[in-house]
């Protein structure tokens, strides 16, 4: 699969050397910075922006001034949106950056402090999604996303029935995999920008919550779980399944593939086997949808964290099953080689041609 198109395969030859022309006289290839000169002006901005607003904030917070801290809070995020405003160079990108997470840091700090928690985690919201709309920048938007989404997750923790931060959790997987499977035709509308920030910052918080889930108990139990009865995991990872199974329909049918096919039956299969193998490890199948998404989208950083995440949930998979470890031994060897012969069905059965080999 190439993940990244030469001009031979979407130009015809007569355009390839007009192609290269122009590509070579734009803005981006001829102004271009070399990338140490702007880690070097994007450290140098943070250094500067987070020494003064330390100092700021401890003495501001330091004298218990909470309403102080809120406003400077509020002053530092508006002014960081008007200088994002006002250029593009790398420092003061930069600085607006760093200068707006202080600001934030202060104004929900400073909410926290003279309230609780819950309008803690409300401020949180409110102000993630307010900046995901106005700051233009493709970091703020994803940490906005990011932080916003976890911020919900909490704040229904604290106010609502324990079965509402899973619902939820499925409610977020389902808006990650729309933004992802919409994507293309998004992009061409008046949110263009937001669409892939805020997928992958939805996408973190799944698979980030459902790692803290599997690996820290105690912590899940904390955050999301206090005072609470908890829900079955097994319903967790159903409503996760479904959002998968749909997505590769979709995906089939994007490909002109039927999915009442043979294709389409194997991929369903596999995909409800894996989910019923692993209901008391949800991140397995969420995963497995992320990936899914990223083989579709053909974006390296989607398979990377998916890759990086179905490991993580295969190891908690394997390391909560109540066995002795030689049937752990057993059990692992025998999903390899399961795999191992599903993959070899499906080269024989669905045949690549040669060139996406």
């Amino acid at each position: 699969m190439a993940f990244k198109p030469s001009l031979r395969d979407v130009l015809p030859t007569p355009l390839h050397e007009p192609a290269r022309t122009a590509l070579a006289s734009s803005a981006e290839a001829t102004a271009s910075v070399p990338w140490f000169v702007r880690i070097l002006t994007g450290f140098g901005a943070w250094l500067a922006s987070w020494f003064l607003i330390a100092f700021i904030a401890i003495g501001v917070l330091g004298a218990g001034e909470e309403v102080g801290a809120i406003v400077l809070g509020l002053m530092l995020t508006g002014v960081a949106v008007l200088v994002r405003h006002a250029g593009s160079n790398v420092f003061l990108t930069q600085l607006a950056l760093s200068s707006g997470l202080a600001g934030q840091g202060l104004f929900i700090g400073g909410v926290g402090a003279s309230s609780d928690e819950k309008m803690a985690a409300l401020a949180t919201v409110v102000i993630q999604a307010v900046l995901l709309f106005i700051y233009p920048d493709l970091i703020q938007r994803f940490l906005s996303a990011f932080f916003g989404s976890l911020a919900l997750l909490f704040l229904l923790r604290l106010t609502a029935p324990a079965m509402l931060t899973d619902v939820a959790l499925v409610g977020i997987t389902v808006l990650a995999h729309l933004l992802l499977l919409k994507q293309a035709r998004l992009q061409n509308g008046r949110w263009s920008a937001l669409v892939t920030p805020a997928a992958f910052g939805l996408v973190t918080t799944l698979l980030s919550s459902l790692v803290i889930r599997t690996w820290f108990h105690d912590i899940y139990w904390d955050i999301f779980r206090k005072g609470a009865s908890e829900p079955p995991t097994a319903v967790l990872t159903l409503g996760l399944a479904v959002v998968t199974l749909y997505s590769a329909w979709r995906v089939l049918e994007e490909t002109d593939s039927a999915p009442g096919g043979p294709a389409g039956v194997t991929a369903f299969a596999s995909l409800a086997l894996t989910a019923l193998l692993t209901l008391h490890t949800p991140g397995v199948i969420a995963a497995t949808g992320v990936l899914l998404l990223g083989f579709h989208r053909r974006n390296v950083v989607l398979l990377g964290m998916a890759v990086v995440f179905i490991l993580a949930f295969g190891v908690g998979y394997y390391y909560d099953l109540q066995l002795s470890l030689l049937a752990k031994s057993l059990a692992l060897l025998g999903s390899g080689l399961v795999l191992l012969g599903l993959r070899l069905f499906i080269v024989r059965r669905f045949p690549a041609a040669e060139e996406v080999r």
